[in-house]
């Protein structure tokens, strides 16, 4: 506790110089802070992008340069019933095809089972998504978002209403069943798009039964070389497995690679890496600043014992043993580098605040993070805080004495 106050002492005896002395720290501390921050709000924004455009979906796709073979709607329903970890899965078909409505429009059919609404993360708007016995009549059904429906019909009140649209050999008229619903950005992205006569930028998705575009429009084969499957959650990776080795069997390709799995939540994760190193070299970068901080709290404290030199010669003489005079200068350049690590982390957090409104995304502070840069702030004084503690403790008590 003595060594505690008489640290404190000293750096209220020298205030600016302490200050100055603590600046480098505190730039070091709030800058890495400040950009391990940002780093983990990215890596969180990313991960949450794929979620809302997978929902926990993995393709797996069957490598046409190394088989010609392909499934069945029927090999779909074994699968589904041999895996446990999924919601259900279907076969994707899709193409665009032209639009009467407006011709300058690209409207995509995506074809598919019922089990796609898993896609419309905002729920249903209004009506609902084809059912089995749609997909079996392949019937000319479909649903579209909000923003699609405004794009397209200038409401997003367009149940029953009809779509007529063109491909190779004919023509066909889908009905909406439902509305998926869409954020209110994309809603008013829809509206702005309608106001400036822009909608001809925008491409429109509507679902329908995988069977109108293979048995009714004769647009695509019914040959499926790729298909998605819906994951419980947490489960991805595993489901993907047990899918792939099940088609594999199925197709007697085992072990021949031609299988493959495409897997938003591998994708997440080789993203993750990237950033994290990205962000480890940045913060590097920044803790240089660390380096300098700490080499400054060695140069005040050099200093120091040369201007204390009598005080040290006088504790000495009175009995003062070399341990504890070294702890003393120890202890005032730990306090100089946790005071700069304090307010290091304020500032830390004021510039990350700054930082988020220019940013798509929140950055994240991570407690662990604070804590770790904080100590290693300490440790930094501690290391370059020895060579002056120990001049200091090894100074002759009669030459100190001497000094004026």
């Amino acid at each position: 506790m003595e060594y505690l106050k008489s640290a404190l002492a000293s750096i209220r005896h020298n205030k600016g110089r302490s200050f100055l002395t603590m600046l480098g720290i505190i730039i070091g501390i709030a800058s890495v802070i400040t950009i391990l921050a940002i780093g983990n709000g990215m890596k969180t924004y990313v991960n949450t992008s794929l979620d809302e455009i997978t929902n926990g979906a993995v393709t797996i796709n069957i490598d046409p340069k190394k088989t010609d073979r392909f499934l069945t709607p029927a090999n779909l329903d074994t699968i589904e019933g041999a895996v446990n970890e999924i919601y259900g899965l279907t076969p994707r078909f899709s193409g665009n095809v032209g639009c009467h409505m407006r011709e300058d429009m690209i409207v995509f059919l995506e074809g598919g089972a019922p089990i796609v609404e898993r896609e419309f993360t905002d729920g249903m708007y209004k009506g609902h998504c084809f059912k089995e016995d749609d997909v079996e009549g392949a019937r000319s059904v479909g649903v579209v978002d909000q923003r699609t429906a405004i794009l397209l019909f200038g409401t997003d009140d367009v149940i029953d209403k009809t779509i007529e649209v063109t491909y190779n050999t004919g023509s066909t008229e889908i009905t909406i069943i439902g509305v998926a619903a869409s954020t209110p950005d994309r809603i008013a992205q829809a509206k702005q798009a309608r106001q400036l006569r822009q909608e001809s930028y925008y491409y429109c998705d509507v679902y329908v039964p995988y069977t109108l575009l293979t048995q009714k429009m004769g647009y695509v084969d019914e040959k499926i070389t790729s298909f998605q499957l819906y994951t419980l959650p947490g489960m991805a990776d595993e489901a993907a497995l047990k899918v792939k080795a099940a088609a594999e069997n199925i197709l007697s390709l085992r072990g021949e690679g031609a299988v493959k799995i495409q897997s938003f939540a591998s994708m997440a994760a080789m993203y993750n890496n990237i950033l994290n190193v990205v962000t480890l070299v940045v913060a590097l970068i920044a803790a240089i600043s660390l380096v300098v901080g700490g080499i400054g709290v060695m140069n005040i404290m050099t200093v120091t014992v040369t201007e204390r030199t009598r005080e040290i010669g006088i504790r000495k003489s009175l009995g003062a043993r070399t341990s504890m005079v070294l702890m003393q200068f120890l202890t005032e350049s730990a306090v100089i580098t946790l005071i700069g690590g304090i307010i290091g982390m304020i500032m830390g957090f004021i510039f990350t605040k700054i930082a988020e409104s220019f940013m798509p995304f929140a950055p994240v502070i991570s407690p662990m993070h604070v804590l770790l840069v904080v100590s290693i702030s300490i440790a930094d004084g501690l290391f370059f805080g020895i060579y002056p503690a120990r001049r200091a403790a090894k100074l002759d008590p009669i030459e100190a004495l001497r000094q004026e």
